[in-house]
């Protein structure tokens, strides 16, 4: 008896074979779209994707084949043939089967064969006419799977890339790492999502002077208690750099790594007054440092340097005024100024608590991994209604005796237009002071607010469309 192939063997060829093309797809495209990937949690991403989607794809052809039950029957009759004697009827069943795969086999002449020649070589060469074309139509049927799968794969690939390419243009709007981004989104970003959160970027983009503004807020340290508490110390790595590693430098970015420094913050040393600038700079991790393409190593110690004091910016309170009168480009003042705040305090591990008022109060804590829904949820909000700074306040007072946020500046991004400040408020600000906490204000408009509001602001700006930022005081 001649042995019989794996029926299956052949199908199960094509899909290893498709699926390993199509990793190689997948890989070459995200890495075509990236030249100089410095982010392994993208990477890992990719991979995960690509697991997926094997997955789905074995789950969906085991569940889905058209030929599994004739399989099963081929199965069977081969299974027969090597158990007993063939006889006519079982044969005429076989042939049955065999037509209901392929509807042009010539069934007549199969039987005109079965009546006049022996009836183990008529089943066995029934059978393995029948094994070619459950074998030809299932391989076409799996081939035609895995193409369109594997097509829709990519065209998603090419999304993704597309979203992360987004990502990466604004991070370097805003300044910070792409990955900060990468952590802050929970969810899959709609398009609509992506397209609202880069109008807003454009927008600071254009807008230069809110940078100032985002670099004021921020509880800063005493400079001289600073740079008496700085402890230097040194910093060890074992590693094994892997032969494919590249060490290519592909940006700056701000942060204290002594290793990466850029030679211009290290030439501040050279002078003994710009020395306390360069130890400040260092203390508020915003040192110009070298951003380079990431290596791969074996770690097994590393010693960070650390510093004897508290780094020199806290977390933020940002209250926005989303009455009816803000309505209009002092919106887009507003939303883009709150925005750039929150994604710097957030690349910084600092926390953000965002208080929108009008009539009522409505607010959110963000933090590193959360708040993104809610983030999108305002920048969509529509301006209606009264002001009511006071509860906005009210509840900034309340927050800064939480732990989060006792260290906390408040900005307050308003037209003003609205009463005088109560006194027992102004009291209530002032005692925050006395710990430290500072109030900053941004009059978004043409005119400073009145007397009564300067007892609580340690800063105030006026900002119009016309004429950028002014300092108050």
């Amino acid at each position: 008896m001649p042995q019989f192939k794996n029926i299956s063997e052949t199908a199960s060829n094509i899909t290893i074979k498709e699926i390993k093309k199509t990793e190689n797809m997948a890989r070459g495209v995200f890495y075509g779209s990236f030249k100089n990937i410095d982010d392994k949690r993208l990477e890992d991403e990719l991979e995960i994707k690509i697991s997926k989607w094997k997955k789905e794809l074995k789950e969906y052809i085991e569940n889905n084949n058209p030929y599994q039950n004739n399989k099963i029957e081929l199965d069977i009759a081969f299974k027969n043939i090597k158990n007993k004697n063939s006889n006519k009827n079982e044969i005429i069943n076989y042939l049955n089967s065999f037509k209901e795969i392929d509807k042009n086999i010539d069934y007549s002449f199969w039987i005109d064969r079965l009546n006049n020649e022996n009836f183990n070589i008529i089943e066995k060469n029934i059978l393995s006419s029948w094994e070619k074309s459950y074998n030809d139509k299932n391989n076409i049927w799996t081939l035609n799977t895995i193409k369109g799968k594997r097509d829709k794969f990519i065209v998603d690939m090419e999304s993704w890339i597309k979203l992360l390419k987004k990502l990466k243009y604004m991070s370097n709007i805003l300044r910070i790492k792409t990955g900060v981004l990468w952590d802050f989104r929970i969810g899959e970003l709609s398009e609509d999502d992506i397209s609202l959160l880069k109008r807003w970027i454009d927008f600071i983009n254009d807008y230069k002077d809110i940078e100032i503004i985002c670099e004021s807020i921020g509880r800063r340290v005493d400079i001289e208690n600073a740079i008496n508490n700085i402890e230097f110390k040194d910093s060890y790595n074992y590693s094994n750099k892997k032969i494919t590693s590249k060490d290519e430098i592909v940006g700056i970015y701000f942060s204290k790594d002594i290793e990466n420094i850029v030679p211009e913050e290290l030439s501040l040393l050279c002078d003994r007054d710009f020395e306390k600038l360069f130890k400040l700079k260092y203390i508020e991790n915003r040192l110009m440092c070298f951003d380079k393409n990431s290596y791969i190593f074996d770690e097994r110690e590393t010693q960070k340097i650390q510093s004897g004091y508290i780094d020199g910016r806290g977390p933020v309170i940002i209250c926005i005024d989303t009455s009816g009168s803000m309505k209009g480009i002092n919106e887009y003042i507003a939303k883009a100024t709150m925005l750039k705040i929150v994604m710097q305090a957030l690349s910084e591990d600092r926390n953000v608590y965002l208080i929108n008022f009008s009539v009522e109060i409505y607010a959110c804590k963000f933090s590193k991994n959360y708040g993104l829904n809610e983030l999108i949820d305002f920048l969509k909000l529509s301006y209606h209604g009264g002001s009511d700074i006071y509860k906005a306040l009210y509840e900034a007072n309340r927050i800064m005796k939480t732990d989060d946020f006792k260290n906390a500046d408040v900005l307050v991004l308003s037209d003003f237009i609205m009463e005088d400040m109560p006194y027992h408020l102004i009291e209530l600000c002032d005692k925050q002071k006395l710990k430290g906490n500072k109030f900053f204000a941004v009059s978004i408009g043409k005119f400073p607010f009145g007397y009564s509001y300067r007892k609580v602001f340690n800063k105030h700006w006026i900002f119009d469309i016309d004429n950028g930022l002014k300092s108050i005081y």
